[in-house]
């Protein structure tokens, strides 16, 4: 009897977990203030508790070209991958504003003539955000952030997510 009280007890406890803990996937679009170009990426969430998320993402950087002279052009392309965890301070069944650290590898490419060159940043972020749910399965939210990276860089960005 002791057992089966246990295995329903865990039993309970996992499905209590599941309800409670949601993920979410969406699209971001933004700024990046030092790359001076906007971006739009992809995110996922997870809730892993109510006052803690994880939220990793990968944007990419529209391309730029850069005129040196005699109509020859030096084209530009980058793309980061964020994980950032959110301390969900307030939070409601409608609303999360968040203070957010966590880590971004920022890679950039340099073209020319067929040739190319790479080079990639290892940094942190920190920031604040906010989230509204739009009924039970969409939600929108706000981030302002720095990346301390080389040269470092702020980013502004919106996202809109399905919840499931």
């Amino acid at each position: 009897k002791l057992f089966l009280f246990i295995v329903m007890c865990c039993i309970a406890s996992v499905t209590t977990f599941a309800q409670e803990n949601k993920w979410g996937a969406g699209i971001n679009i933004g700024y990046g203030t030092d790359i001076s170009k906007p971006f739009i990426g992809v995110r996922a969430q997870y809730d892993i508790i109510e006052q803690l998320s994880i939220a990793p993402s990968f944007n990419y950087y529209f391309k730029t070209s850069e005129d040196i002279g005699y109509g020859e052009e030096i084209d530009y392309n980058y793309w980061d991958i964020n994980v950032d965890l959110h301390w969900n301070v307030l939070h409601g069944e409608s609303f999360k504003l968040y203070p957010l650290v966590g880590l971004t590898y920022m890679h950039g490419k340099a073209s020319y003539e067929g040739e190319s060159e790479t080079d990639g940043w290892v940094g942190a972020n920190v920031g604040v955000g906010a989230q509204l749910n739009l009924g039970t399965n969409w939600c929108v939210g706000v981030e302002a952030k720095y990346q301390i990276i080389e040269g470092g860089q702020f980013v502004p960005l919106a996202t809109i997510m399905y919840r499931f």
